[in-house]
């Protein structure tokens, strides 16, 4: 199983400890505990839908929060795989634009593209323009874009 580290406050992981006498693993715990959480609201709408993301997102404040869609997913850009989350840019009559691949299309504000050429067609007003020399990606990992 595929791991990741979530920030868990050292004085409950302790206090987990203590009352359980060292006999509770406090990562088992929080699994057991995420895992049933997801078995109890499997049918429930708000919390599995885009809509109960945003409106997840409004309640907590999480202006910055974007449902990219599976991380293993995304685009296909000829020979070049895009994944999911990374940003596009392109320059245009001294403007730039941006974009990024969510739920494995292109997205650009509230207009979404179903393949870069397409969206490149749309930032330069439908006049020809080869892509693969206007756009500029940047990973999640990345610091700038390439």
């Amino acid at each position: 199983m595929d791991t990741i580290s979530i920030p868990f406050p050292q004085a409950l992981y302790h206090k987990i400890i203590l009352r359980s006498g060292g006999r509770l693993d406090p990562v088992q715990l929080a699994i057991d505990q995420v895992e049933h959480f997801i078995e109890r609201t499997q049918d429930d709408d708000i919390h599995w839908t885009r809509d109960g993301i945003a409106a997840f997102a409004r309640e907590k404040g999480a202006h910055a929060f974007v449902d990219i869609g599976d991380p293993k997913g995304g685009h296909m850009w000829k020979p070049v795989f895009l994944p999911n989350g990374m940003h596009l840019r392109m320059h245009c009559k001294s403007k730039s634009y941006h974009a990024q691949v969510r739920r494995e299309t292109i997205h650009n504000d509230d207009h979404e593209f179903e393949s870069v050429s397409q969206w490149v067609r749309w930032v330069a007003s439908n006049t020809a323009r080869n892509a693969w020399h206007d756009v500029w990606i940047k990973r999640p990992v990345d610091a700038d874009f390439l």
